[in-house]
């Protein structure tokens, strides 16, 4: 199975493609309404090798800055903090490699065409689960299962966190999908302000069955938000407070999600995870997890998360000092093994996964 292995930090700073189904006439009209809002006019249009549409769209002109909570939102060209302890790395690490293999012209940012039948397709994606106050005996949402660590110690102030995740090639049904991902979160659960990113295999949400970064935020409880771009808020690359996505080794930045979207990230977050989550499909059965393997003390028979850290408000990153607490809601199909803090290159290491199976209560 194939294996490559990813830098990836959130920082806070100073699809086969398938058919629509049948819709009314005012839904259609509705979609036709968001993909005006969602696709701008581009300057350059180019097809990658996987199929997907990608329009270069004038930087001042990008569908994030249409939210009405972003009237005033002056884009933000770099990261504020200095982030320079976050890509040593060894020189032999293989990483996928993440830069547009056509660059777009200075001035505009990469956009992916949304199509309706993407728009239709996504309605049915559960949203992500929060890591937030969860129990062991909580139900998983929405046919969800998670495995992670937290970081709760509230009285440390969480202004990033970072970690360097192992990324395999696996295969889930098409009613399935299977990550692993850095949460960052605060609030009560009826107000919780989210962002989730990482890589994930989801026929739903991507039409294909490709390892692919995604994201994930909510502002408020749930009441707005949305995976990738299929809603207004994301604010792609070239402020204080801005929630910055930073991948690959060295960092790319990739953009940022404003504060003004966040009801309760605007000053920090309380938590902090990072982990896997899998969705069973209708039948009970869930998919691998990791590279398909229960965790082990040896990093090439499972996936991992190395050098764990989370980040203060002057931008300088730590492992955490204390031993981080587990979650795991499905221990027969997934676990994850804490092998704490190790020697270079490992850091804060932990090893997680399974083959998944019959994860139904």
């Amino acid at each position: 199975m194939a294996f490559k292995q990813v830098a990836f930090v959130l920082v806070l700073l100073s699809v086969s493609r398938s058919k629509a189904t049948n819709i009314s006439k005012d839904d259609d009209i509705d979609l036709e309404e968001q993909l005006k809002l969602l696709n701008k006019p581009p300057i350059k249009t180019f097809l990658t090798e996987e199929g997907d549409i990608i329009d270069c769209i004038d930087i001042d002109k990008q569908p994030a800055i249409d939210h009405p909570l972003l009237k005033n939102h002056k884009i933000q060209r770099k990261p504020k903090l200095p982030l320079s302890n976050f890509s040593k790395t060894s020189s032999a690490t293989k990483y996928i490699q993440f830069r547009s293999r056509k660059p777009c012209p200075i001035g505009t940012v990469p956009i992916q065409r949304i199509k309706k039948e993407d728009l239709i397709r996504t309605r049915s994606l559960p949203k992500m689960p929060s890591v937030n106050m969860v129990e062991i005996e909580d139900a998983p949402p929405s046919g969800q299962h998670r495995v992670f660590l937290s970081h709760d110690h509230t009285y440390l102030i969480k202004y990033g966190a970072s970690g360097y995740i192992s990324v395999y090639n696996i295969s889930t049904a098409l009613d399935q999908f299977s990550s692993h991902n850095i949460w960052i979160e605060t609030g009560p659960p009826d107000h919780i302000s989210m962002i989730v990113a990482g890589w994930r295999v989801d026929p739903l949400l991507n039409a294909d069955g490709l390892t692919r970064l995604f994201t994930y935020w909510t502002g408020d409880g749930f009441r707005d938000g949305c995976y990738n771009t299929f809603c207004q808020g994301f604010v792609q690359d070239i402020a204080t407070g801005n929630w910055w996505l930073r991948v690959h080794d060295p960092p790319i930045n990739v953009g940022y999600w404003p504060k003004e979207l966040f009801v309760n990230l605007r000053n920090g977050s309380l938590h902090a995870a990072w982990g896997g989550v899998a969705k069973e499909g209708t039948n009970g059965y869930c998919p691998p997890m990791g590279n398909g393997h229960m965790p082990d003390v040896y990093t090439d028979k499972a996936a991992y998360f190395r050098k764990v850290q989370w980040m203060n408000a002057n931008g300088e990153s730590f492992h955490p000092y204390k031993n981080l607490p587990k979650v795991v809601d499905t221990p027969s199909c997934y676990n994850l093994l804490n092998l704490k803090l190790m020697r270079d290159p490992w850091g804060y290491l932990f090893t997680f996964g399974g083959p998944g199976g019959y994860c139904r209560a």
